[in-house]
């Protein structure tokens, strides 16, 4: 006989929290009461106290798992950040980022991606590295990385503009506004735009 906590409880399985509480408190009562007759009866009646105990017990486990499947599911959505950081709000995205409770993988990638986009770009660097850590078979997160540790090997940033610490107090003044871009290197700029950013229009000739 295929075992089910709900059967025991006699109580279909889309019943509230209130109406299972109700039930194994009525079978419970009675089952605590018919213990104590002669013979046959009070064991049967201490064997099913002992089954309600673990259909309950059960029920509830179930239930609070399936309650928190259900919110991780809905935290590891980061659409709305995503849209925040290619509309450029870079400082409404990070708030949204900060205040979530999971830092999974996705978590440090968007979070490499708001640091390059403010030109931290050896912070930039270590989220994606944690990233790569927690999800080593994540294609677009080790492509990421390895665009980027060739950019910092390159010529392309000046070891002037490298920060070695996370968060400044302020962003200060765009590098390389002058020509348009945020390193002064359009194929510097390309990196992780395909993620998120929308950008697949900027690459040009390629890196």
């Amino acid at each position: 006989m295929i075992y089910n906590a709900y059967e025991i409880l006699e109580i279909r399985e889309d019943a509230t929290r209130e109406e299972i509480d109700a039930r194994y408190h009525e079978l419970r009562d009675k089952y605590q009461k018919d213990r104590f007759l002669p013979g046959d009866e009070g064991e049967e009646a201490s064997e099913k106290l002992q089954q309600l105990e673990v259909a309950y017990r059960d029920i509830l486990t179930t239930r609070a798992e399936a309650e928190q499947a259900s919110t991780f599911t809905e935290d590891t959505d980061y659409s709305t950040i995503q849209e925040l950081i290619t509309a450029n709000k870079l400082d409404e995205a990070q708030k949204m980022l900060d205040e979530r409770v999971t830092r999974d993988a996705e978590w440090h990638y968007l979070q490499s991606i708001l640091f390059y986009k403010r030109n931290w770009f050896l912070e930039s660097k270590k989220q994606l590295e944690l990233a790569c850590q927690m999800e080593p078979e994540n294609t677009r997160y080790k492509q990421s990385l390895d665009k980027l540790t060739k950019i910092l090997a390159s010529n392309t940033i000046s070891p002037d503009q490298l920060r070695t610490t996370s968060r400044p107090m302020d962003d200060g003044p765009r590098m390389g506004a002058g020509n348009g871009t945020c390193t002064g290197s359009a194929c510097a700029d390309c990196l992780l735009c395909n993620a998120c950013c929308n950008c697949c229009q900027c690459i040009g000739g390629g890196c």
